[in-house]
C-alpha cells in the first residue's frame, strides 16, 4: 500500500455540542484526512452549521445507537482507508503516518493504537495496560479503530448492534488477515468511568464482554446495562 493514500475521519455524535467541533478539528490535525465525516444523533443546529462551515460532511443519524452511526460513516466514505474516532478520543500527533506505514504490509488489514486516559486511577492504569493485547477482544473503539475500505466492505462493515460493534468488526476483519496494535497512545476520556466509579466500570465491562463471548445477544446486553449505568443517561 502506498504512502499517500488518502484517509476518511468517520466520528459518531451524539448530544456532544461544541465537543464535536473540538474532537474534529484535533483529529484532522493527527491525521490529515481527506474526508471529514460526522453521524450525528440529537445535535443542535448550530453545531451542525459550523461543521459542514468547516467542509464536514454531516449526516443525521435515525437513532443514537454507536453501531448504527458508524456503518453510516463507513458505507459514506469514499477514500482508501478508514479511521473511526470517538469525540473523546485524542489521536497522537503522529497518527496519519503511524496508520499509513502500518497498511503498508500486505498482510495487515486494519488494527488501532494503544489506550491511554486522562486521568490517573489504579484501575484505568489496569486498562490501558490491557490495550495493548493483540487479542482481537482488545480491538474497542475508543482506540480509534482503522482499516482498509475494500475489507471493511468485504466483511460488511460494521453492524448496526448497541454494544460490542467494535469487537464484531475486528473479528471478521481478522480472518482476512492481521490486525496491528501500534505502540502510540489515543488519549480518552475517563468521564463515563468516573460517573460509575472506576472499579464499578471495570466490573461491569468485564461482565459484559464475557457475556458477549458466550453468545448473550447484544441488545439484551444493551437493555441490561442501561438499567446498571448512570453514565447512559
Amino acid at each position: 500500500m502506498a504512502t499517500g493514500e488518502r484517509l476518511s475521519l468517520i466520528i459518531p455524535s451524539w448530544r456532544e455540542g461544541a465537543s464535536l467541533l473540538a474532537a474534529v478539528r484535533a483529529a484532522r490535525a493527527a491525521l490529515s484526512p481527506d474526508e471529514t465525516i460526522v453521524v450525528a444523533a440529537d445535535e443542535p443546529e448550530a453545531v451542525r452549521e459550523a461543521a459542514q462551515a468547516e467542509g464536514v460532511r454531516w449526516f443525521d443519524s435515525p437513532r443514537a445507537c454507536r453501531g448504527v452511526q458508524l456503518r453510516t460513516g463507513g458505507l459514506a466514505a469514499t477514500n482508501d482507508v478508514l479511521v473511526f474516532v470517538h469525540v473523546d478520543s485524542r489521536l497522537p500527533v503522529d497518527a496519519g503516518e503511524r496508520i499509513r506505514a502500518a497498511l503498508a504490509a500486505g498482510t495487515c488489514v486494519g488494527g488501532a493504537f494503544r489506550l491511554r486516559f486522562d486521568r490517573s486511577h489504579p484501575a484505568l492504569g489496569l486498562l490501558a495496560r490491557l490495550s495493548a493485547l493483540r487479542w482481537t477482544s482488545a480491538f474497542l473503539g475508543d482506540q480509534c479503530l482503522f482499516c482498509r475500505r475494500a475489507d471493511y466492505q468485504a466483511v460488511g462493515g460494521f453492524s448496526e448492534q448497541p454494544l460490542f460493534e467494535d469487537v464484531d468488526l475486528a473479528r471478521r476483519l481478522a480472518r482476512r488477515g492481521s490486525l496491528v496494535r501500534l505502540p502510540q497512545a489515543v488519549t480518552t476520556s475517563a468521564r463515563r468511568f468516573t460517573a460509575d466509579g472506576p472499579i464499578r466500570r471495570l466490573i461491569l465491562n468485564a461482565f459484559l464482554m464475557c457475556a458477549f463471548h458466550a453468545g448473550v445477544k447484544p441488545q439484551r446486553l444493551h437493555d441490561w446495562y442501561t438499567n446498571q449505568s448512570p453514565s447512559t443517561s
